[in-house]
């Protein structure tokens, strides 16, 4: 499987081009009203990999986030002109032979960022700053960073608890005794996804968006020792076998949580 870095190493001139041309957009919009705008998404990661239609164009969009300034009554429409794809839930136009998807909003302070939800916390922590002329949203960020930086730490001892609940000796018998199997690995496939959240707040990360944890994961700066090869056995399952159920339980208890309990209790 082709990993985030390995996209990133084959992707590098062409997200150089699509970056300077996202800095050619901004330079061309009026930004009286605008306090920051914020490069985000697969463009700021450096893995943007979209295909291209049968004209040679891009099936894809640039993410921006645009906050206006605090008061501004400006709206998107006035600043970028209509939406011109009102199906998706961004404010999407059409500049050149490239395509802007746009996130219109406030200006995201620290008080802000705590009410979103993880995946926003997520996307707007992987942006790049293309406009921040007074500054404001770059200090702003360092109290973001360190809520971050608790919230992780909570969020890592409530994964943490939740899997020993999970794969309590009480909850096995309880399914075993009834020859639930199917719910067994259920509930083991549900610690196996929350210790991959658990590995982001390791690295003092939100985790992204659940279509997108596992693939991220592979990724990120510490992990446990071969963590691909480990995560592909722990897919592998026969959810008919008591015997195969416990072979994946020792495994991710003596890989995957071993490493996590390890970090934790540093």
């Amino acid at each position: 499987m082709k990993n985030k870095n390995v996209i990133i190493a084959q992707q590098k001139d062409f997200i150089s081009k699509m970056k300077a041309a996202a800095q050619n957009f901004i330079a061309s919009t009026d930004k009286s009203e605008i306090e920051t705008i914020l490069l985000s998404g697969s463009v700021a990661r450096g893995d943007y990999f979209p295909r291209q239609d049968e004209k040679g164009g891009y099936v894809g969009m640039i993410d921006l986030i645009v906050m206006k300034k605090k008061g501004s009554s400006a709206t998107a429409e006035k600043i970028f002109g209509p939406n011109q794809e009102p199906a998706i839930p961004y404010h999407c136009i059409k500049s050149g032979d490239l395509w802007f998807a746009i996130w219109f909003t406030d200006f995201i302070s620290a008080d802000d960022f705590v009410h979103f939800e993880e995946a926003r916390k997520f996307s707007i922590l992987e942006a790049e700053i293309l406009y921040d002329k007074t500054k404001m949203y770059e200090a702003e960020l360092k109290k973001i960073n360190q809520i971050k930086t608790e919230e992780c730490e909570k969020k890592l001892s409530d994964n943490i608890g939740y899997i020993h609940y999970l794969l309590s000796d009480y909850k096995k018998d309880r399914w075993e005794r009834r020859a639930a199997l199917l719910q067994l690995n259920e509930n083991l496939n549900t610690a196996i996804r929350i210790g991959v959240c658990a590995l982001y707040y390791k690295n003092n990360s939100y985790a992204p968006a659940e279509d997108r944890q596992l693939y991220y994961s592979l990724t990120l700066e510490n992990l446990p020792e071969n963590y691909e090869s480990v995560i592909t056995e722990l897919k592998n399952q026969n959810v008919t076998s008591l015997e195969d159920y416990k072979r994946r339980e020792d495994l991710f208890r003596s890989t995957l949580l071993d490493f996590i309990m390890t970090a934790f209790h540093r």
